[in-house]
């Protein structure tokens, strides 16, 4: 039986996602009454989605004016980016000390399906499938806590990878790296899998 998500987090999921591709734009008003109405949600719903945006620096309270969003900057974008640097180096290091054959094989069949749907591309199938990949990766090293991280994350994660999918030959690039990365755990080359992973 499929889990029902609670209203307030599907708004705040929903605002998070609107903030981070910029669809709301910094300083754009987050009205309570509004936003209940736009969703079919209590105002109580609403107020707990806003706080979790709160929490996440992606909306601010202003006295007597209510909620306003707070703009994606570049160096939030890149700070980011450095914890998901930081927690994939441990996360795969650990998973290619325990990977298993059949692991490896399912990681060379994802990224060869991404090389596929790249050159073709395919680009929206090459970044569900990518997705995958880091999850396959997450959930197989057995570290609870960073996946949790990881996992409250990847919506940022997400948007940051899409970004930078509009060059094609970056993007050919980048599978590239992929199976240097895949082939990395194989071997488990620890010192060229950070390397590779820094380079993503």
């Amino acid at each position: 039986m499929e889990k029902k998500i609670d209203p307030e987090i599907y708004v705040y999921k929903d605002l998070r996602e609107k903030i981070l591709v910029g669809e709301l734009k910094n300083g754009d008003r987050l009205v309570e009454t509004t936003l209940a109405k736009q969703y079919d949600v209590s105002r109580l719903h609403i107020k707990s989605a806003l706080r979790f945006l709160e929490q996440e620096h992606l909306a601010e309270h202003i006295p007597m004016c209510g909620f306003q969003v707070v703009e994606f900057t570049e160096e939030a974008m890149e700070e980011i980016e450095e914890l998901r640097l930081a927690l994939d180096c441990v996360t795969f290091a650990h998973f290619a000390k325990i990977a298993t054959k059949e692991d490896i094989a399912c990681l060379w069949k994802m990224a060869q399906r991404i090389s596929v749907f790249f050159q073709n591309n395919m680009v929206e199938d090459a970044m569900e499938e990518l997705d995958l990949f880091y999850s396959f990766v997450y959930d197989k090293s057995g570290y609870i806590h960073i996946t949790a991280i990881l996992d409250k994350y990847s919506d940022y994660f997400k948007i940051i990878r899409r970004k930078c999918t509009s060059d094609m030959e970056v993007n050919i690039q980048a599978a590239t790296l992929l199976s240097q990365i895949v082939a990395a755990v194989e071997q488990k080359d620890i010192d060229t899998l950070s390397i590779k992973l820094g380079q993503r």
